[in-house]
């Protein structure tokens, strides 16, 4: 049977994972219609799949790695979901606006994604925080 550690970040780690390889078959499907190999040949689409890509991979990761200290060190659990549910649906977001250049849905995202580094920084500080 498997343990419930991590039950939550789990969740969303496979949300996230999914986006994550849509993403990538974005990036693929571009390369084959661009017949661009390597980096952006300069196409416009190219370089925004690649980018959305490349943001998404770049904040993801810690902010799972706060959620998961979080959890482990009894984080309620409404807090996780309220994280983790920002956290998806500002990077489901950003991708979208990077790839249809939209500035303001872009800056909204991007917002949301900052408040879950912080808000996931001072979650896990104050778990870790004695009682």
């Amino acid at each position: 049977m498997p343990s419930l550690a991590l039950f939550t970040t789990a969740i969303y780690a496979i949300l996230l994972s999914l986006i994550y390889l849509a993403l990538t078959i974005i990036v693929i499907r571009n390369r084959w219609k661009h017949k661009v190999p390597f980096l952006d040949g300069g196409i416009d689409p190219m370089t925004r799949a690649i980018r959305a890509h490349g943001n998404f991979i770049e904040y993801v990761p810690l902010c799972l790695m706060l959620m998961a200290f979080s959890e482990l060190n009894g984080a309620p659990l409404w807090a996780l979901m309220t994280f983790g549910a920002i956290l998806t649906l500002s990077r489901l977001m950003h991708a979208y606006a990077i790839i249809n250049s939209s500035l303001k849905m872009r800056i909204n995202a991007m917002t949301a994604t900052l408040f879950c580094l912080l808000s996931g920084s001072v979650l896990l500080f104050i778990t870790l925080l004695p009682l």
